[in-house]
Order: C-alpha cells, then sequence, then structure tokens
C-alpha cells in the first residue's frame, strides 16, 4: 500500500500540505464570520497560535542593522484546529492522488 507512496515527489507532497493549510485558513475565517458572538464553537475552532519571526500585532518585523545595510525580516505562521484539519484532509485526498 505504501509503494505508490514513494513514486510521488516531495514538491507535489508539500503542495497539497500547503493547500490543505490554505483551504483550513478559510474556513476558519469562515466560522470566524459566523454571527452569534464569542461563544464556545467559534472560540474552539478559531483559536490560533502564531508561531514565526518578529511582532506582528504592533507591525514591527525583526530588524538587524549592520549600518550601511539594515535587513527586515518578518514570517508566521497561525496554526488553529481548521488549518490542522485542512493539512490532514490535504494529506488524506493526496494519498489517493494518481
Amino acid at each position: 500500500m505504501a509503494s505508490h507512496l514513494r513514486d510521488r515527489s516531495f514538491p507535489s507532497l508539500f503542495l497539497a500540505a500547503i493547500l490543505g493549510i490554505i483551504i483550513g485558513s478559510y474556513l476558519n475565517s469562515a466560522v470566524e464570520m459566523l454571527p452569534g458572538g464569542a461563544n464556545v464553537f467559534k472560540t474552539f475552532f478559531t483559536g490560533s497560535i502564531p508561531i514565526g519571526i518578529g511582532d506582528f500585532t504592533q507591525s514591527k518585523p525583526a530588524v538587524l542593522d549592520l549600518s550601511a545595510i539594515k535587513l527586515m525580516l518578518g514570517f508566521q505562521i497561525k496554526f488553529s484546529l481548521l488549518s490542522l484539519t485542512g493539512l490532514i484532509v490535504g494529506l488524506y485526498l493526496f494519498r489517493w492522488y494518481r
């Protein structure tokens, strides 16, 4: 059963994972727009954990000042239950993709 998975390339696996995360984040945004205020359902499914470089809450990226050159770096990933669900569904569908 796993022999056909070895024939797949890493870029196609990476693309399936990224597409699953993007679809999950769109689902997250759709659930956030549901009316009803901040109830347990919305808090559980839309709560996210940001991981990254730089402070995105105040729009301050990480700065490396070398006097002649100033580099500003910023990168953030927000994990939520729906983005994780999208990742799992994307990888499951990738398993059956030929």
